[in-house]
């Protein structure tokens, strides 16, 4: 018999010890946690789980990116915008094969939402020294078959061109200018782009060389996290609706 009470008194004396736990309101714990409660014999464990990260920055409205591989996108201006600006380079190219389809939303931008759009976001970002001629054979190669979808159509930043979709392949580019000034064959610039469509993905191991690739200036970060921090540094942003590489 007083071998039973024993126990009984020693879970009273626990229930004393511990009142306020027995009642924890979840509302007065921090927004920014997750609690997990958990009930063993009397004892009260909370687990508290990583906090979200906060989001990069807000999107004014939705970058469409239905068909990356058929022409110009909202999300794939800003991606070269954002490569660009990493790099400090003259101007961007990724091509459609770098990109996922659909859509960023209006609203809160977050790694996720940048890194599913991304075919490779983790690849990094490197500088290439190109002629004028090269990067008009770039972007002649970008709309070799356009209208037809193709992964090495090309977004950019840092240039407008305009072409005609029907002249013959290799000679459509009506036009192209950087800075604001029209590219001559002769012209150097330091063009920005992913590691693999440095080292010749999509068939552009036709426009510049291996050596070329090699000697490339690395940007020192991914396309994912150019990205986020184009956007991290602007707060808002806003779909650029202005064509860069159209047909006439």
């Amino acid at each position: 018999m007083f071998a039973s009470s024993r126990p009984r008194r020693s879970r009273r004396r626990l229930r004393r010890r511990l009142p306020a736990l027995r009642l924890l309101p979840l509302q007065i714990l921090p927004a920014m946690l997750m609690p997990a409660v958990v009930l063993t014999a009397g004892v009260v464990a909370l687990a508290v789980l990583p906090a979200q990260a906060a989001p990069a920055g807000k999107a004014s409205a939705a970058f469409d990116n239905a068909r990356p591989d058929k022409g110009e996108t909202a999300w794939g201006r800003l991606a070269a915008d954002a490569v660009r600006s990493a790099a400090r380079a003259d101007v961007a190219l990724l091509n459609a094969g770098a990109f996922n389809r659909g859509t960023l939303p209006a609203g809160p931008v977050e790694a996720a939402g940048v890194n599913a759009l991304l075919a490779f976001p983790d690849d990094d970002m490197v500088v290439l020294t190109l002629s004028g001629a090269q990067l008009r054979a770039a972007l002649e190669y970008a709309v070799k078959d356009y209208p037809t979808a193709s992964p090495r159509f090309l977004h950019t930043a840092g240039l407008s061109a305009t072409f005609d979709a029907r002249a013959p392949a290799n000679s459509r580019l009506v036009r192209l200018r950087v800075a604001g000034r029209e590219v001559a064959d002769a012209d150097s610039f330091a063009v920005a782009m992913p590691r693999g469509l440095a080292q010749g993905g999509a068939g552009f191991y036709t426009v510049w060389s291996e050596a070329q690739a090699k000697a490339a200036r690395r940007a020192g970060v991914s396309v994912s996290a150019a990205v986020i921090n184009f956007v991290t540094a602007r707060g808002e942003i806003v779909p650029d609706e202005k064509a860069r590489l159209a047909p006439q």
